[in-house]
């Protein structure tokens, strides 16, 4: 007999099937009444509904009937809503996951849905334009290599879910291989008023989609050994990467520490020893230090770090499909969420690769003047500054400053022994109105997201003495990126350009503490610029810099031929804004120059330019209207027609 067979009978009293089938439907009522799984009520994702959504009877069944054998399957899901663009967010993501290199051999990923295997993606956006929300998921088998066919699967998948809900979906899917773990992303429907929306349970979200899929893998797998459990809870010990065991040790941490009296009633010895051996291997990479008393003390970012080391095995398989420039990825370093230890990052924009695929997000990859090859995780909003590969940028955090809803929560919790309430509140400030208080309520439920603050169960909260730092810190942390474009243009078509350039306002003085192969190549371009100048008769200052006159020309002449070329190009006449009158157009394309990146917009009898902006650039292939405010230009939407670009 095989040594791996490990099933253990139990012998017993059979049971009746009457029985069973009754205390089914006993659990059954007990589900639908709400009576189960009513713990944790946190808010709820919009589309995630507590009580009305569908699914709540077979979470709670897949959860209650949940086999630890089963084959693990992660599935990641957002629910995204249509922001002030409408749908548009919606198309980019069809367009996001049937990107090029994400197939089996680099090719483009292709869509499918229940029936075609090359589904059309215009007319699912076009079903979805009034949509209010959209359903992503990742679904990421852990032997997906292993299974014979991923599109088999997920229409096997998407049909036990329809069931689940008890409602046809229209949905679309591509399977990707450009990781080292193949995954499907999935896009549902979420429907509007008028046509339905789609409501799920939050317990379904939660649960109902990985137990289903867990339940086909199985199916076709087999169910895990309990060796196969052990060794692959022993491996994750020593792996790169944020696992199992890491969430763990988060659960277990009083204020950044994990000690040993932690395991007892939680762990087993088995667990408690593969914490162990976890902890010694996250000390090697700085990431923990053990104390003389046997405790543990975890650094700050530490599970930060490990998401970031989790994808470089990703990284390394992108960046050996990238064309043109390669970057060696042992040179990569992640950038922390805290900047004070990095500073403000300048260099080179490497390369855009894909980061958070549920919500469009990208890693930026950029060779810094610091001899450091950095990678940055973008949100879509982030992304959209970025100039393409070659460009110069600066990345920092954005300055936070407290709230001061903080501090009067704190002081009112301060003269009441930790206690906030909106009636103490009315009580310290009788002038308050009911919607400034509720303001405080809403940053008070955003603090206990956050695990700052408690809500008791009469309403009141109760409030750490450290508040005013905590929430600082957790808003530091959370703060969005500040990026500045230094230069649009790669370095090599700077140094003989009739222009203004970024080169031209080096200080000598940076140069020298610059290192790494990408500043010497801007040592060098600086000194060809500096000797095309003197060529080219261009005046300096006494600072040995170009002198305001110069810089003024060299920003002209740009511009002149920029249009000249913009105008052989359509055929139509540049047309300046002037202040009597707007110019109605729509926005088309962006130009690079070297003093910015300008919109254009064409209209019937010629086109005008205007300085490109980060919230504007939501309304290309819109109409529009430019209207000159002095030295300003504002833009408006014009009720008329959008295109497609």
């Amino acid at each position: 007999m095989s040594n791996d067979f490990d099933f253990v009978p139990r012998l017993g009293k059979i049971r009746s099937q009457g029985k069973a089938k009754t205390q089914l439907k006993r659990l059954k009522r007990v589900v639908a009444k709400g009576r189960l799984g009513s713990r944790g009520r946190n808010s709820l994702a919009p589309g995630a509904v507590r009580h009305a959504g569908r699914g709540k009877v077979q979470a709670a069944l897949a959860r209650h009937w949940s086999n630890q054998r089963a084959k693990r399957v992660i599935v990641k899901v957002h629910i995204a809503r249509a922001g002030p663009t409408g749908a548009a967010s919606f198309t980019k993501h069809v367009a996001y996951i049937r990107r090029e290199g994400a197939g089996r051999e680099g090719e483009r990923g292709k869509l499918y849905d229940r029936s075609v295997d090359e589904a059309d993606a215009k007319s699912f956006n076009e079903r979805a334009s009034e949509d209010r929300r959209q359903f992503r998921l990742i679904v990421s088998p852990e032997d997906a290599e292993r299974m014979k066919d991923l599109t088999r699967f997920t229409r096997e998948f998407m049909s036990q879910v329809e069931k689940d809900l008890g409602r046809r979906l229209d949905w679309v899917a591509a399977n990707h291989h450009d990781t080292a773990q193949p995954h499907v992303h999935i896009v549902i429907r979420g429907g509007n008023t008028r046509n339905g929306e789609l409501l799920i349970d939050r317990k379904y979200i939660t649960h109902g989609f990985r137990a289903r899929a867990q339940e086909l893998v199985s199916l076709e797998l087999g169910q895990r050994r309990l060796r196969e459990m052990a060794a692959a809870r022993s491996n994750d010990a020593e792996r790169e990467a944020l696992t199992a065991i890491d969430h763990d040790i988060a659960r277990s941490l009083t204020d950044g520490r994990y000690t040993p009296e932690s395991e007892r009633g939680g762990l087993s010895r088995f667990d408690g020893a593969v914490v162990k051996r976890r902890l010694r291997f996250l000390r090697t990479l700085d990431l923990a230090a053990r104390h003389e008393n046997g405790s543990w003390a975890m650094q700050d970012g530490w599970q930060d770090t490990l998401r970031a080391l989790g994808r470089r095995g990703d990284m390394v398989r992108s960046l050996a499909n990238l064309e043109g420039r390669k970057i060696d990825a042992s040179r990569v370093h992640a950038l922390p969420r805290d900047l004070s230890s990095a500073g403000e990052i300048l260099g080179r924009l490497a390369a855009t690769l894909p980061g958070d695929e549920l919500r469009n997000g990208t890693t930026a990859l950029i060779e810094g003047l610091d001899g450091r090859v950095w990678s940055v995780e973008m949100t879509e909003q982030e992304a959209v500054q970025l100039p393409k590969p070659g460009g110069i940028v600066s990345v920092g955090r954005k300055t936070v400053e407290p709230k001061p809803a903080d501090r009067t929560i704190a002081a009112i919790a301060k003269q009441n022994g930790g206690e906030y309430s909106e009636e103490l509140h009315q009580a310290a400030d009788p002038t308050s109105s009911s919607a400034f208080r509720l303001a405080h309520k809403r940053r008070l439920e955003a603090l206990r997201r956050l695990s700052i603050v408690e809500r008791r169960s009469d309403g009141s909260w109760s409030i750490p003495a450290d508040l005013r730092r905590r929430a600082l810190d957790a808003d530091a942390r959370q703060r969005s990126f500040s990026i500045n474009v230094r230069s649009w243009l790669q370095v090599e078509a700077l140094v003989e350009r009739e222009a203004e350039t970024w080169l031209d306002g080096i200080d000598s003085q940076d140069i020298e503490a610059w290192r790494g192969d990408f500043a010497r190549e801007v040592r060098s371009a600086v000194q060809a610029r500096s000797a095309w100048l003197g060529r080219e008769g261009h005046e300096f200052g006494p600072d040995g810099r170009l002198s305001g006159d110069a810089i003024v020309r060299l920003r002209r002449v740009e511009m002149e031929k920029m249009i000249a070329a913009e105008e052989t190009r359509q055929g139509k006449a540049f047309v300046p804004l002037g202040s009597q009158r707007g110019f109605q157009g729509v926005y088309t394309r962006n130009v690079d120059l070297a003093q910015g990146r300008f919109a254009v917009v064409e209209g019937t009898d010629g086109f005008a330019l205007a300085a490109w902006s980060k919230r504007n650039a939501l309304w290309r292939g819109k109409e529009l209207v430019l209207e000159r405010s002095g030295s300003s230009v504002q833009w408006r939407l014009a009720k008329g027609r959008t295109i497609i670009l």
